[in-house]
């Protein structure tokens, strides 16, 4: 699981009770945790975490994913009125990636970007914040053809390589039980001469 944070206090006089104290962070998450491939979707997780005691007022996320090569299912941006001390918001979404493979364009790459935050320190909306997240790692999206044969189980060959193993282990082992039942190995006769 891919997970992205930064922490984010607010502007103004040192450790004032009432602040928030906003944890602003950015999941992705796939069923292969690192790897992406055309067709198969990404959920993506963005968390609003307040471990302080005050709230923090007209929040809004956004994550622009460019949809030249990600279709989005949901809204890429959130909208939260207050989020109080010791309060977690969540806003999901889900982005599938578009990509036709060719010999010269292999693979995707997506440089990491991060989502963004915006929130006030009263109702009225006055002095926005804007915070970040880290920036996520870069994404390499293979080709559906591609993902395939890596995630691919290799059932039949993996019950072939068992039985020539089990015969290869076994079989010398039969072949002497069978032979000292009937007495060993004959032995050799002297030429005679």
């Amino acid at each position: 699981m891919l997970t992205l944070a930064l922490f984010v206090s607010t502007v103004g006089v040192l450790a004032s009770s009432q602040e928030p104290r906003l944890v602003f962070r950015k999941t992705l998450v796939t069923e292969i945790p690192y790897t992406y491939a055309a067709g198969f979707p990404i959920n993506i997780t963005l968390d609003i975490h307040n471990l302080g005691t005050g709230s923090a007022y007209n929040l809004k996320t956004s994550d622009p994913w460019p949809r030249d090569y990600f279709d989005i299912e949901g809204e890429t941006t959130a909208v939260f009125e207050e989020i109080k001390g010791n309060e977690h918001h969540q806003h999901n979404f889900t982005v599938t990636p578009r990509f036709n493979a060719t010999p010269e364009k292999p693979l995707l790459y997506v440089r990491g970007f991060p989502a963004e935050l915006q929130f006030t320190l009263d109702d009225e909306g006055e002095e926005p914040i804007r915070a970040i997240s880290s920036q996520m790692r870069d994404i390499l999206v293979r080709s559906n053809e591609d993902y395939i044969r890596l995630t691919a189980k290799h059932n039949t060959e993996w019950a072939i390589f068992s039985i020539g193993m089990t015969a290869a282990v076994f079989g010398p082992f039969v072949a002497w039980v069978i032979l000292s039942r009937k007495g060993g190995l004959p032995n050799a006769k002297p030429k005679e001469e």
